[in-house]
């Protein structure tokens, strides 16, 4: 087991949220609460897109278009709006 040693931080305009193309690779659950992998496109002030694996919430969706900021932590790589 290795640990990430970097810390990752993107800001900018998310641009796309892409879900796992099947369901062998999703995390399946009840409970809508619990956070799945996608990836992330974000394009920053500098016009550079970014692809980065986030753990998300199943209704992220409404964030593509917005202004959101990627971050390390603990448990992986989250998305918020800014």
């Amino acid at each position: 087991m290795c640990a990430m040693s970097e810390s990752t931080q993107v800001q900018g305009r998310l641009v796309s949220l892409n879900w796992p193309k099947t369901t062998s690779d999703a995390t399946l659950s009840f409970d809508t609460s619990q956070r799945q992998l996608a990836k992330a496109e974000i394009e920053d002030a500098s016009g550079v897109t970014h692809h980065v694996e986030v753990l998300v919430n199943w209704d992220s969706d409404y964030l593509v278009g917005k202004e959101v900021s990627a971050k390390t932590t603990d448990e992986g790589t989250t998305l918020a709006e800014v």
